[in-house]
C-alpha cells in the first residue's frame, strides 16, 4: 500500500496567481465585441493589437480599456472603427 501523497512536479506553474478581480460577464462581452470589430477592420493581428492597446487622441484613452469599462465606451470605439473604415 502506498500512502504517499503525489509529488508536485516543479515548473508546472505556468502563471503566477493574480489578486486582480476577474472581469464581469458584461466586461467580457464588451471586450469580445471590440476585438471582433477591430479584427474585421484591420484583418491582421499586429494592427489590431496595436489599435486596441495604444492610447487614441480621438477617444481620449486606450480603446480596449474604454470599451471594457462601459457600453458607452464600446460604442465610441466602434464608432471610431466605422469612421476609419469609411475613410479607408
Amino acid at each position: 500500500q502506498n500512502d504517499a501523497k503525489p509529488r508536485r512536479r516543479k515548473g508546472m506553474n505556468f502563471r503566477k496567481r493574480s489578486n486582480a478581480p476577474l472581469p464581469t460577464p458584461d466586461q467580457s462581452r464588451r471586450q469580445s465585441d471590440l476585438v471582433q470589430a477591430a479584427w474585421r477592420h484591420f484583418r491582421e493581428a499586429a494592427p489590431t493589437i496595436a489599435f486596441l492597446n495604444t492610447p487614441n487622441e480621438a477617444l481620449d484613452g486606450q480603446p480596449l480599456y474604454l470599451a471594457i469599462e462601459s457600453d458607452e465606451g464600446l460604442a465610441g470605439v466602434e464608432q471610431l472603427l466605422q469612421q476609419l473604415t469609411r475613410n479607408a
